[in-house]
């Protein structure tokens, strides 16, 4: 949600020299595919409808993509800053749910009559239930608008130009971060700490890169995976790449099917074929008729897929916890239940894009019968969360109660407050664009703010409470991400477009020279740290 672009309707007025050299840049990118940059460089808010042609996907006189929805702004503006109280609660109380976290100096005594360490708000269990309340929905919703987004953006790009800005926008900003943003992490090595490490920083250090160690790019990773993975599937039920009167493709999704053009068992159509929720279909218009029958009505949203979320929370709550190889990156690929929670969250955000005309609940009553039965779930994950004594692997019965509060919770919290949402905000605001713009780099870089401000405040007394630490760290982080937007061909680190002719990401290799690079610094980091430094 964070890195997806969406259409803008409406497009503003611009001057003939911008429209020519527009129209020359979308051409560029349709005839010669090895000008892939010029795409990348071309913003939203240039691209008239007009100026877009069937080899893009976008039918002429058929089809024209959603408009810009101020609602999905305002939702990804306040729930970044959401992901940076989170963080900066995780300092505040005992359990230890985020690796390499500071730490409140002697934290376990706080609730038998130490000293106060948060003067005019409230205990530290306070702050443990805002972070079991935030984590039960924070992530869950940025999955949703992700996968809503790329049904406006799969109106503007080819399937193989969709995939080439995920890299851009994913890949890219997640090796830059690994690479770079292991150092404001390892400050945390000169915090308060009892008892106190036995180690060298250079060795702490070591740890952070021979793990391979993600921290707030994880999901960057996550979602660069999901959408190469689910490109092909999203294009296949589009309207402008899927035309319903010529497709040839099987239920299993080739034009040349190994068990013809319809499959010809129940496991096979369920496992082996294109479907939604083990329904074959194979068109944008079946793909719309499917999302109908499981979600139309007001029930049916709400219901169907809580319920489905709830199994999944529960079964991972159960599961044994497995880290099966120590580089962290991986952990997509083994942590099953929470990879297939998280991807079905960000399916279920494309089908209600691409079926939103018949499905979408214009209720208020509806609206408000699902956001607060949503923020009573979350919380009572929240208590769950403080009554937890063992941060990654519940007991059998808190197990179940917190799968059912977290999958019913977070499923019925986002669906109504983007209902809600959309009721509230239906125009853009003149803040809107840029704080938008500045989400991406705040919610990479607020943590690199944090670990160093508090590395060195947790030491004074006073200075080290949370109102003061949170203005502190707000001021900054804030300041920083601004400046980011302002960097110039630097933006492009952090998953931002770069501006017009600059030398990012540049035109060798279909623009891919920056990826590359970052990719062969990563291996020998690795091969470093792994193999020959001790």
């Amino acid at each position: 949600a964070v890195v997806s672009t969406q259409s803008t309707g409406e497009p503003d007025e611009l001057d003939l020299q911008r429209s020519q050299e527009n129209s020359y840049l979308l051409t560029n990118c349709i005839t010669n595919h090895t000008s892939h940059e010029a795409l990348y460089l071309l913003k939203a808010d240039d691209i008239k409808p007009e100026e877009k042609t069937p080899e893009e996907g976008v039918h002429e006189g058929k089809l024209q993509p959603p408009k810009r929805r101020a609602d999905v702004d305002v939702i990804i503006i306040f729930l970044t800053y959401g992901i940076y109280l989170f963080h900066l609660s995780v300092i505040y109380f005992p359990a230890n749910r985020v690796p390499h976290s500071n730490k409140y100096p002697n934290l376990t005594s706080i609730r038998t009559g130490s000293e106060d360490p948060f003067t005019i708000v409230s205990p530290s269990y306070i702050l443990e239930w805002f972070a079991g309340f935030m984590y039960a929905w924070n992530m869950p919703m940025f999955f949703y608008l992700s996968g809503h987004n790329a049904y406006s953006a799969l109106f503007r790009r080819s399937e193989i130009q969709f995939r080439d800005e995920r890299v851009h926008r994913l890949l890219v900003p997640c090796l830059f971060f690994v690479t770079v943003g292991q150092f404001p992490y390892s400050i945390s090595y000169f915090c308060p700490r009892y008892p106190p490490l036995e180690i060298s920083y250079w060795e702490y250090l070591r740890d952070f890169y021979k793990n391979f160690d993600l921290h707030a790019a994880w999901f960057l990773w996550y979602l660069f995976i999901f959408f190469q993975i689910m490109t092909y599937w999203f294009t296949v039920f589009h309207p402008a790449h899927n035309n319903t009167d010529t497709t040839e493709i099987s239920c299993c999704g080739s034009t040349s099917c190994c068990c013809s053009l319809r499959p010809f068992n129940c496991l096979t159509r369920s496992f082996c074929c294109l479907n939604f929720l083990f329904k074959p279909t194979t068109t944008p218009e079946g793909f719309v008729t499917t999302v109908r029958w499981f979600l139309e009505g007001p029930i049916k949203l709400a219901l169907v897929p809580a319920s489905i979320l709830g199994l999944f929370e529960v079964l991972h709550n159960l599961t044994p916890y497995l880290e099966i190889v120590r580089l962290r990156f991986f952990a997509v690929f083994f942590q099953f239940t929470t990879t297939f929670s998280y991807l079905l969250i960000f399916v279920l955000g494309y089908a209600t894009a691409a079926a939103d005309k018949y499905i979408k609940q214009e209720s208020k009553r509806w609206s408000w019968a699902c956001f607060i039965p949503g923020m009573i779930l979350c919380s009572g994950f929240g208590v769950v969360a403080v009554l937890d004594t063992n941060p990654i692997q519940y007991g059998t019965g808190l197990g179940v109660i917190g799968g059912i509060c977290r999958g019913y919770g977070q499923w019925l919290l986002i669906a109504g407050s983007t209902s809600l949402a959309r009721r509230t905000f239906t125009e853009p605001r003149d803040w809107h664009p840029r704080l938008r713009e500045m989400a991406l780099p705040f919610y990479l870089i607020h943590q690199w703010v944090v670990n160093p401000v508090t590395a060195g405040a947790l030491w004074v007394p006073y200075l080290r409470t949370f109102p003061v630490v949170l203005i502190i760290t707000t001021t900054l982080a804030i300041a920083l991400a601004y400046l980011i937007t302002k960097s110039g061909p630097l933006r492009y680190f952090f998953g931002l477009p770069p501006p017009k002719g600059s030398c990012l990401p540049g035109r060798q290799l279909r623009g891919f020279v920056p990826v590359i690079i970052l990719s062969g610094i990563q291996l020998v980091i690795l091969a470093v740290t792994n193999a020959i430094w001790r």
